[in-house]
């Protein structure tokens, strides 16, 4: 029973010094007390604390189970679960990187990709690392050796990211797509119907990291309409998939309502 109750109140100060430090790392990059280069490392530790609390919580959770007792059982079901989530958010993103393709330019034109106009001076005063002009003809070099470009990898790993057109007018499909990326969340940062351009920035919910969209909506034939959307991240080599994620769900809530 004493082992039950030091094993679940370990847990449940582990899970607490882990989310600390979680949210230390998160809030302070989002908030500019300091970058991503200090803000990332700081999870570091915040996850290994969490990992103590959760080796802490499932012994917490056999013993209970063994001795049939639910002594402290607050702690332990606490320290358990929100170590499962200290542990298991920025694994989830570990395993992302992994197996994502190093890119972070992702278009449904690969060949003539929506141009940045207005949030080109944005990127610049933020101090953007990766430049406004599209990377999908930029050859790279993979850890296998093979070169390639970063808009055939794009294919390979996103190949259903594809331009939607309908027989529609274009001003239509132009404010249809204007009122998805507002219920998606994304700050409009320039529109014009007349161009067929809106340009917007998503922002991650933990760290703050923002992907600037622009989409373009042109006549396609006599009846009909085209429309073309590229996200492109401001920060890092891969995007651990964010932007196709992003294009994705924007495109299928688009379909959905035509």
């Amino acid at each position: 029973m004493r082992a039950q109750v030091i094993a679940a109140k370990a847990s449940f100060a582990a899970f607490v010094v882990a989310a600390v430090i979680a949210l230390s790392a998160c809030l302070g990059t989002r908030l500019g007390l300091f970058g991503f280069g200090i803000g990332l490392p700081l999870l570091l530790p915040g996850v290994a604390v969490g990992v103590i609390g959760l080796i802490a919580g499932l012994v917490w959770a056999a013993l209970a189970f063994r001795s049939e007792s639910g002594a402290a059982a607050r702690y332990g079901a606490v320290g358990l679960v929100g170590a499962l989530f200290v542990v298991g958010i920025p694994s989830d993103y570990f395993v992302r990187a992994l197996v994502a393709p190093p890119i972070h330019d992702i278009s449904t034109d690969v060949g003539t990709a929506p141009q940045f106009v207005t949030l080109i001076a944005v990127r610049k005063a933020a101090g953007a690392q990766n430049g406004p002009e599209y990377d999908g003809p930029k050859v790279i070099r993979l850890k296998s050796g093979k070169v390639t470009t970063e808009a055939a990898l794009q294919k390979k790993y996103y190949g259903d990211v594809i331009p939607f057109a309908q027989f529609i007018k274009p001003k239509k499909l132009f404010w249809r797509a204007f009122g998805i990326a507002q219920g998606m969340g994304w700050q409009i940062a320039a529109f014009d119907a007349n161009q067929g351009r809106i340009e917007a920035t998503a922002t991650s919910f933990w760290f703050g990291f923002a992907d600037d969209i622009v989409i373009r909506v042109r006549p396609a034939g006599k009846l009909g309409a085209r429309l073309d959307i590229r996200s492109k991240s401001r920060f890092g080599v891969s995007d651990l998939g964010s932007n196709a994620r992003r294009l994705r769900s924007f495109l299928k809530t688009l379909k959905a309502m035509s």
